[in-house]
């Protein structure tokens, strides 16, 4: 996995570098100059000694990259999330903003643990979650017919179903920015290389985006780009039965 990532760091720079001839990327030694804030408050600078990728800006390559001070690179940018990250133990009233319970649990419970280790550590008496409320450990609950979380979870996992007789979108548009501090690179990489393997699936473009963060809109014009090339190749769909054009 660290090698696939590797290749995909190196894919990535060399792309970028490819791309326009203004693209440079800092020698050794050099320095990232990283803009950073949130909405309503100034940008802020940050400089970061680059110190794990080596290019030869005459060619475009990148000639070495070192994964351990990479990835300490990525992670000194961004304090991370609580432990567990998406899955706060104890929901009651206002869920922390860094977790996801509020898409899991029964229609009339806005927030609930999905989770086995949120679960059987939950002791937050009133929130509907854990064993303190139900009396059930996450095996016991999850095994009733009457309760929906695991089926709820399966539903939004596309692993569960690419490669299955399952029917899978022909074409997929992935991106992963190569700074990105909330999403692990082996997220978009196991989906696809489980898409590659889908015989339903025509075209994956994937790629980590250069020196982006757990961000959108930054690639707006290549999506746009991609997705007309992609309906142009579909063609005009077939008329519906009884219509004539």
């Amino acid at each position: 996995m660290l090698d696939a990532i590797r290749r995909e760091v190196i894919r990535s720079a060399e792309t970028y570098l490819k791309a326009d001839p203004d693209h440079t990327i800092p020698p050794l030694g050099g320095t990232f100059e990283i803009q950073s804030g949130g909405p309503g408050g100034p940008p802020t600078t940050t400089s970061y000694v680059n110190d794990w990728i080596d290019v030869d800006s005459a060619t475009d390559r990148v000639l070495s990259v070192d994964m351990t001070n990479y990835l300490a690179f990525v992670a000194e940018q961004a304090t991370l999330k609580t432990t567990p990250a998406f899955d706060a133990v104890g929901v009651n009233g206002d869920v922390d903003s860094r977790t996801e319970t509020n898409l899991f649990g029964p229609p009339a419970q806005k927030y609930m643990n999905y989770t086995e280790y949120s679960w059987n550590h939950n002791n937050v008496a009133g929130d509907g979650s854990g064993i303190d409320d139900t009396g059930l450990t996450w095996d016991q609950y999850t095994s009733k017919k009457s309760t929906t979380v695991d089926d709820q979870v399966h539903l939004i996992d596309p692993m569960d179903f690419i490669g299955t007789s399952a029917d899978t979108a022909p074409n997929w548009y992935v991106r992963n920015g190569t700074r990105d501090r909330d999403t692990s690179f082996i997220v978009s990489l196991n989906l696809d290389r489980a898409l590659a393997a889908d015989k339903q699936v025509k075209d994956v473009d994937h790629q980590l985006a250069w020196n982006q963060p757990h961000a959108g809109n930054y690639d707006v014009p290549e999506a746009m780009a991609w997705i007309a090339k992609v309906v142009r190749a579909a063609g005009n769909p077939p008329l519906a039965s009884g219509r004539h054009g």
